[in-house]
Order: structure tokens, then sequence, then C-alpha cells
């Protein structure tokens, strides 16, 4: 059995889920069910959820449902395209299907043993005529010989192709410290 239970008493943010996973590290297959709420007060989405795993590649699908709302499923997939001792390379692709919209997507992601790392991807609304492009990025600028000390750079950038926001751009960016005592 693999459960795990979430919940943030300030905002009432919670989740659960459990399940059964059969096979190791390199390949697996898990199943289960899950229920989660975004805050006090906020709708329960209760749900299953299964997935197959071998040697960093991946499929799996989700079906979620809010009482009064509807009911969402996605599936996704991952493929490890590279996989070195200092780099990891994935390609992932998804479709989610609701009563209203489909919305699918699809990116490369990219992990470094230095604590760097990139994504590039591209989701896509249909229903909606709605397309956007996103990018991110994390450079480790430093970390300290015991290792609890972490300096990051982050940047992020979204293009909007087509729809409401067309031709307008996201772009961000920061600095993150982490300590860890």
């Amino acid at each position: 059995m693999d459960c795990q239970a979430t919940g943030n008493p300030k905002t009432g943010e919670a989740s659960a889920r459990c399940g059964v996973m059969v096979g190791h590290d390199q390949a697996n297959a898990r199943a289960g069910v899950f229920a989660m709420t975004p805050g006090t007060g906020g709708p329960v989405t209760k749900g299953v959820y299964g997935a197959v795993n071998a040697n960093g590649h991946g499929l799996s699908v989700q079906h979620g449902h809010i009482e009064g709302i509807g009911s969402t499923t996605t599936a996704t997939a991952q493929a490890n395209l590279l996989h070195t001792q200092n780099t990891t390379l994935n390609a992932t692709g998804y479709h989610s299907h609701s009563r209203t919209h489909d919305q699918f997507g699809a990116g490369l992601n990219m992990q470094t043993s230095a604590g760097h790392s990139a994504a590039l991807g591209v989701n896509r609304v249909p229903q909606f005529d709605v397309t956007t492009m996103q990018a991110t990025g994390r450079a480790n600028l430093y970390t300290s010989p015991s290792g609890n000390l972490n300096l990051n750079a982050t940047g992020n950038a979204v293009r909007h192709m087509s729809g409401p926001l067309r031709g307008k751009s996201d772009i961000g960016g920061g600095l993150n410290l982490r300590y860890d005592f």
C-alpha cells in the first residue's frame, strides 16, 4: 500500500491518496484513489489513477470528478530521451478532456546533476483557440560544501500564440535562497 495525506491548516488545502504499487524502482505499476480540495469551502475532487513506468518511460491516466461541476480525464506520457550520470532529458505529452473543453500539450525538460534545469513546452485549448508556449529555467549559482545552503536563479517566459492575449508575453525571474537546517 502507498498512502499519503497532506494539508495546510491556514488555507484549508488538503489532499489524500491511497493505492497499490507492484514492481521496483526501474519498472512498476500503480493504481489507486485520491481526494483533494484547493482550500476551505472549496470543491472536493475525488477520483482514480493508474500508471506504468519502465526505465524512465511512463504512461498514466487520471479521472477526477467534482460534484455538481463535472469530470476531467487526463492521459500523460513521458519518454526518457537521454540519461547520463550528469544529465537527464525527457519528452512529455498530455491530453485532458472535460465536459467543456479539451486541452493538450507537449514539452521537453532537462535536469543536470549540478542543479540546473530547463523546460520548453506548448499548450493548446482548441475550443477557445488558445495556444501558449512557455520556457523555464533554473541555474544553481552556489551550493555550500555541506549542501545545506543553495542559491538559485530562476526565469520563465510565456508567449501567447493565439487567443485573446495573442502576441502578449509574460516574463519573470528571481533568486531563491534556501537553507536546510
